[in-house]
């Protein structure tokens, strides 16, 4: 209680404080004061919510539109199956190893196993997670740890597959900016897709580490097998790899994982997605040992093998070629497109090959030497760089020994390395920096082979190399470098087009005998043996791989025709400086692949049809529709009286008598053809052949083109491989065609033989049954044969004078060139102008073409061809008897009695000649047996 004070003090009191003005105006400016900061302070307030709100306004203006955008991941690895539909390999990008699998192929304890680690509201919350936001911001005020994550399953599926620079953000605002906007259309998203839709597209994209992009390939990558079959500790294995794919990588930290793993699996229990027994069951599986086998044959297979490197230069090309694409659209297609490439690779096949391929044993005399790949950089002391390799080492050894023929092929890697050294110190200068270096080794000499199933054109097996492939797209000796062809080229570019033409047959016959070449240097043509066989067939010059046979029939026909024909084989490296006579025995510029050389006998093998080589058959994009349809490229090569005629000829190579093909022949259980090649020096060595089933060639050699010491290993190789390739197939032979026909011929003229001639030679019978095109049969008797009588007292040409006693009728051979095994039993234009000298008088009347067989032995040591255009000597054409044939048959007639006027005037001459001779030594005689007379008479 207060009490009022009304004495006179207290008055004056109350009067003085009624009439001081300054408390009052205090009180007014301090009400006013707090009034302007009140209306201060909401101003700010509304100004700052005004900012904010502009400032949101801004960022979700910025944000795309939820129609506009595509939250499905991008980015698919592609698979390669091979003819079993097996995974061969699987090519990948970074960022895009994916495989799809939609939500239900992928088990319900994975999606759950998720859901707890990740996102354990997410059938709840409409986008966001607020709790998990205020969770987020709690401890971030607590520790200033702004690393927590509030972040659904939904704003995850938006952040990766939308927001993807992300991981580029450089300050706090922009994530804040980032985050805002991905809340944002997290809510818009959940209004527009489900549930499921979200979960099976951001289990698609989710990073799993290893370079795994979804569930499907993580679950491949760690357990090897489909995600379906997932159990369920395998299921919290990978969940738990998500908040880090490098710290929680189930190979690299696998106790990392377990303890994230184990909190997965206590998440699930709490929320009830598994049991107590479940969890147990999860907890006590070893599966962390499971991962680490798997994880030892997953790294066996990361480099791609020769097969699938040639496979994908295919693809590659095909995607351009066929679809359009820009290479660098062909690239992505193929390593980020999803692909599933069906590709022709026989895996049964392909492990043959590699096997024998490094198998030690079949490379005989073979001495095994390793080589490398070098690469040095150096920094020199005034900043320059110079770049080094192993070719300009191989250059620097060659120059500085004055050998030629130096290879760096060394015994073991000891060698090699010391080589090395030894070069890097005598190009090094002081000052020098080593700036890079690498070297790989490699053993030699090197093989490479290729099988085609020549019905289809299907590459079932392709080796590019024997020893270890250390990388992916590594050197591809198969179909990736060129090497020449040898003696591989005679059937294609000289007797495949003879025949086709008609111009030949297997019977048509060339002298081998010293020829050369029509160049400037008048280069001799040289056999392997260095020795001449004389009048050779077709058949036979096939057999033993003789070369002055495969020139001249190359020569006859036109080189034009036969570079012609090797484009129709499907060769792409020929070029025009190509087109000359050594074209026949393969010398050519840039030489061939061993996949084109075995495309081209495959064309043989599948009678004269040439079947474009196809890696796969079809591909297709990632949701499975046919992108590529890899049909069958064809065209006709040869007929297919032509390629049954060089297969049955390519036989007798590997089962005739002095075939060259011998080493190769792997038995009597299946028909087998080929042709073998050896380049100049020994450089190259090849084995071509086929079987009705398969068409393989093998090339061996030195990488650096050094010499081989021994090169019937191809042959070896051939042999193993495709024993083993045709064990249980059913025995089959070659079928004849309609249009081949059997008949006689002479193998000294290529002409139907004479009876009582030809198969009385002094080395025996010339005569054989030959194959041929029906219409190609000689109609024109032998040439190349005679009888003749010699007087056994002289050996010259007997006359009337010689005793019958003394006449021995024997046949020899006329015509062609001196310098051959023909040599001993042919007639020499000496022996047939003379007689014998013993017994003077008229010679006996042996030749009615006396004149034609002198003209024919002068032919000596000439490069010029006496075989004609068929056959072996004159106009020895073939003849049908069709209509279309008559005007043909009208020229050669006309030629024919033009050369037998030719023949008739000669031996006239010759015969003149020849009784004016005897008429001579008959007066002279009668003038010596007159004077004889009359010196005796007077006796003188």
């Amino acid at each position: 209680m207060s009490f009022m004070n009304y004495g006179r003090y207290g008055v004056q009191a109350a009067k003085r404080k009624l009439n001081n003005h300054a408390p009052a105006v205090g009180r007014i400016f301090t009400v006013g004061f707090g009034m302007i900061l009140i209306v201060a302070v909401i101003a700010a307030m509304f100004a700052g919510i005004s900012a904010v709100y502009g400032m949101m306004k801004g960022i979700l203006d910025a944000a795309p539109n939820i129609d506009d955008i595509d939250a499905t991941p991008t980015g698919y690895l592609s698979t390669v199956l091979d003819v079993n539909g097996n995974t061969t390999a699987t090519l990948v990008a970074s960022g895009a190893n994916r495989i799809y699998v939609t939500l239900d192929e992928i088990p319900e304890d994975l999606q759950h196993a998720f859901v707890a680690i990740e996102d354990e509201r997410f059938y709840q919350h409409k986008g966001i997670d607020p709790k998990g936001i205020i969770r987020a911001a709690v401890v971030a005020l607590r520790t200033h740890d702004f690393s927590q994550g509030a972040s659904t399953i939904t704003q995850q599926l938006l952040k990766n597959n939308v927001f993807v620079g992300w991981t580029k953000e450089g300050s706090l605002a922009e994530r804040l900016e980032r985050k805002i906007q991905e809340q944002y259309l997290a809510l818009q998203l959940e209004k527009k897709q489900s549930k499921d839709w979200i979960m099976e597209n951001y289990l698609n994209t989710i990073n799993l580490g290893q370079n795994t992009l979804g569930v499907q390939s993580a679950s491949e990558r760690y357990f090897g097998k489909d995600v379906s079959d997932l159990t369920l500790s395998e299921c919290a294995v990978i969940a738990a790899i998500t908040q880090n794919p490098s710290g929680y990588n189930p190979i690299s930290h696998p106790e990392d994982n377990r303890k994230r793993a184990e909190s997965c699996l206590n998440k699930m229990l709490e929320l009830g997605f598994i049991d107590q027994e479940q969890y147990q069951e999860a907890w006590d599986d070893d599966v962390y040992s499971r991962i680490q086998v798997v994880n030892v044959e997953n790294s066996s297979q990361e480099i791609t093998s020769y097969f699938v490197d040639s496979l994908t230069d295919q693809v590659i090309k095909d995607l351009i070629e066929v679809k359009g694409y820009t290479e660098a659209e062909a690239y992505k297609a193929l390593y980020q497109g999803g692909l599933t490439i069906y590709s022709t690779q026989d895996p049964a096949i392909q492990a043959i090959c590699d096997e024998e391929a490094n198998n030690p044993e079949n490379y005989g005399g073979s001495d095994t030497k390793t080589s490398f790949s070098y690469r040095l950089t150096i920094q020199h002391s005034d900043g320059t760089y110079s770049n080094y390799s192993d070719q300009t080492m191989l250059s620097y050894f060659k120059k500085t020994t004055g050998n030629n023929n130096y290879g760096i092929d060394y015994n073991g890697e000891e060698e090699a390395a010391a080589a090395i050294e030894q070069y890097k110190s005598e190009i090094m200068t002081e000052g020098d920096e080593i700036i890079g270096e690498s070297v790989t080794y490699t053993l030699e000499p090197q093989v490479s082979m290729t099988v085609i199933d020549h019905r289809t054109g299907e590459v079932k097996a392709l080796v590019g190399g024997r020893g270890d492939k250390s990388a992916s797209k590594t050197l591809n000796r198969a179909s990736g470098t060129t090497r020449q062809p040898g003696s591989t080229f005679k059937v294609l570019a000289a007797y495949a087009p003879a025949l086709d033409m008609g111009a030949f047959t297997l019977g048509s016959v060339q002298d081998d005998a010293p020829y050369h070449y029509n160049n400037t240097k008048h280069t001799p043509v040289n056999n392997y043996d260095h020795s001449y066989r004389g009048y050779t067939t077709i058949r036979e010059a096939i057999m033993r791989s003789i070369n002055v046979v495969a020139v001249k029939t190359l020569t006859d026909i036109g080189t034009e025709t036969g570079y012609d024909k090797l484009h129709d084989f499907g060769f792409t490296t020929l070029v025009e400086e190509d087109n000359t006579q050594a074209l026949a025995l393969g010398g050519i510029t840039n030489g061939v692949t061993n996949l084109e050389l075995t495309a081209a006998y495959a064309t043989i093998a599948n009678e004269g049809l040439y079947t474009k080589p196809r890696f796969y058959t079809k591909i297709l994009d990632h949701k499975g529709e046919v992108l590529i349809d890899n049909t069958p490229q064809t065209h006709e090569v040869l007929q297919k009286t032509t390629a049954w005629l060089l297969t049955d000829a390519m036989k007798d190579v590997m089962t005739g008598s002095g075939g060259t093909g011998a080493p190769a022949y792997f038995g009597d259980t299946m028909a087998q053809a080929g042709k073998s090649g050896t380049t100049s020096n020994n450089r190259d060595a090849l084995w071509a052949g086929f079987t009705p089933y398969y068409t393989c060639v093998v090339w061996g050699g030195y990488d650096d083109n050094s010499v081989l010491n021994y090169t019937t290993y191809p042959k070896l190789v051939w042999k193993a491989a495709m024993g083993r390739i045709h064990e249980g197939l059913e025995y089959k032979d070659f079928v004849q065609p309609k249009g081949v026909v059997e008949a006689s011929v002479c193998i000294k003229s290529g002409l139907a033989p004479v009876s009582g001639l030809c198969e009385h030679d002094p080395r025996g019978s010339m005569v054989r049954t030959e194959y041929f095109a029906e219409g190609t049969i000689p109609k024109i008797k032998c040439n190349h044969h005679v009888s003749a009588i010699r007087c056994a007292e002289t050996g010259a040409l007997a006359t009337v004078a010689c005793p019958e006693e003394l006449r021995v009728a024997s046949v020899y051979q006329v015509g062609g060139h001196w310098g051959s095994a023909d040599d001993s039993v042919r007639l020499s234009a000496e022996t047939l102008a003379g007689s014998c000298p013993n017994h003077p008088g008229a010679r006996l009347s042996q030749f009615a073409d006396l004149g034609a067989l002198i003209a024919m032995a002068q032919a000596t040591n000439t490069d010029e061809s006496t075989t004609g255009i068929i056959g072996g000597g004159g106009y020895s054409v073939t003849m049908d008897e069709s209509e279309e044939d008559e005007a043909a048959a009208a020229e050669i007639a006309a030629a024919q009695a033009a050369e037998q006027a030719a023949i008739a005037a000669a031996q006239q001459a010759a015969e003149e000649a020849a009784q004016a001779a005897q008429q001579a030594e008959m007066d002279a005689a009668q003038q010596a047996a007159a004077e004889a007379a009359w010196r005796a008479e007077h006796g003188l």
